[in-house]
């Protein structure tokens, strides 16, 4: 939608400035999301985050588990550096790295060509993420400073690292995100009506 896009190329303080946008508004939408949800029958993801169909499997994971409604906005997905670095892993990661035999050419233009080509493309996505994270935090975004979920996503995946390498975890601590998070009693928002 064209309130969460932002210019794929250009000046970096322009595009950050543009997600920032699309994330305060998704945080906005997210936060308002108890008054707006009892009137859906049913709810409909896209029609109230303003979004293409296609796009809700990507962005928005929603959990019903009981009386307790969990909706997530994988909001990072809006940094036009973080798709191409997705596209490449898709598209030319995966693909090298699952040809590279032990020591081979094709070994040896993955850790020469494709890797760094990687971690060029990641070191992108983290410095536009961070950027807009920092523009968000600056102005005091109250909805964005409401649902960021940075610490609960890193919590929940922690337990995937491995536990002898304590560089991977600090350099995992310090990545930003943009991930937005909330948990709501259902029973809560049907007694407001």
């Amino acid at each position: 939608m064209p309130a969460y896009r932002a210019p794929e190329r250009g000046d970096p303080q322009v595009i950050a400035r543009r997600i920032a946008e699309g994330v305060s508004i998704l945080a906005e939408r997210l936060h308002r999301l108890p008054q707006a949800y009892p009137h859906w029958h049913p709810f409909d993801p896209a029609a109230y985050f303003d979004l293409y169909p296609e796009q809700v499997p990507a962005l928005v994971r929603i959990d019903r588990l009981g009386a307790t409604l969990d909706v997530t906005l994988y909001a990072d997905l809006l940094s036009p550096a973080f798709r191409r670095a997705e596209r490449f892993w898709a598209a030319e990661f995966c693909p090298a790295l699952f040809a590279a035999g032990e020591d081979d050419a094709f070994a040896q233009h993955f850790r020469q060509r494709t890797l760094p080509a990687m971690q060029r493309r990641l070191q992108e996505a983290r410095e536009e993420i961070a950027l807009a994270g920092e523009l968000l935090y600056r102005r005091g975004d109250i909805a964005f400073l409401a649902v960021s979920a940075a610490l609960d996503e890193r919590r929940i995946h922690q337990h995937r690292l491995p536990a002898d390498d304590p560089t991977l975890i600090e350099l995992y601590h310090s990545l930003p995100t943009l991930t937005l998070s909330r948990s709501y009693d259902i029973l809560e928002m049907i007694r407001t009506l």
